[in-house]
């Protein structure tokens, strides 16, 4: 299944979303080393209404209305963090992460299409897909599903059981690298799979 063109741009929304999720770990450490995880996670929780106006702005349907949801949801999240105050409970953010990605993709795979398949149409600007390429990108989609899952149940026990510096070092920088290789894999396999049809 291969794509023509240049790839979707991300939007700035996106772009601040995952900024914000990949310096979160080390925004912590630094608020745990200094004293002061509260403030870092009150600050993190000012700049998330950021993006929350993006959404807002963007009109309460569809797509914008769920990603609304999900930034309104780790903002109460964080709020709850700063008032409980509780090393444990400032962990869970990356994993609260991984559960909205898991039900950003789940919900496509009962409603459809696809969240995998919704990006290759847009990557391939409205074309046709190759044959079997939906019921791939259907089972690809799955396959992240349970990729986030996991990776959710894992920060969670890395929460409660981990030392700082672990937790940090996997929410950080392994579970991206994880992220990765689960990518190239699949493009590696996609592009033998679909080595024949059109691009």
């Amino acid at each position: 299944m291969t794509t023509s063109g240049s790839p979707v741009a991300a939007s700035p929304m996106t772009t601040l979303l995952a900024t914000i999720t990949v310096g979160y770990p080390f925004l912590i450490s630094l608020g745990m080393a200094l004293g002061r995880p509260r403030l870092t996670v009150v600050v993190v929780a000012m700049v998330m209404l950021v993006p929350g106006a993006m959404a807002w702005r963007s009109g309460l349907r569809g797509e914008s209305l769920w990603r609304l949801t999900e930034i309104g949801l780790v903002i109460v999240f964080l709020l709850v963090a700063a008032f409980l105050n509780e090393a444990h409970v400032f962990r869970l953010g990356p994993a609260l992460a991984n559960v909205a990605m898991l039900l950003s993709f789940g919900r496509t795979l009962v409603s459809g299409p696809s969240m995998i398949e919704s990006i290759a149409r847009r990557v391939r600007r409205g074309g046709p897909l190759p044959d079997g390429a939906v019921q791939y990108c259907w089972r690809l989609t799955l396959l992240w599903c349970v990729f986030f899952g996991l990776n959710a149940a894992f920060i969670t026990w890395l929460a409660f059981h981990a030392s700082l510096a672990s937790w940090a070092l996997y929410t950080g920088v392994l579970a991206y690298l994880l992220a990765g290789a689960l990518f190239m894999a699949e493009l590696a396999y996609r592009h033998r799979r679909f080595a024949n049809a059109p691009s």
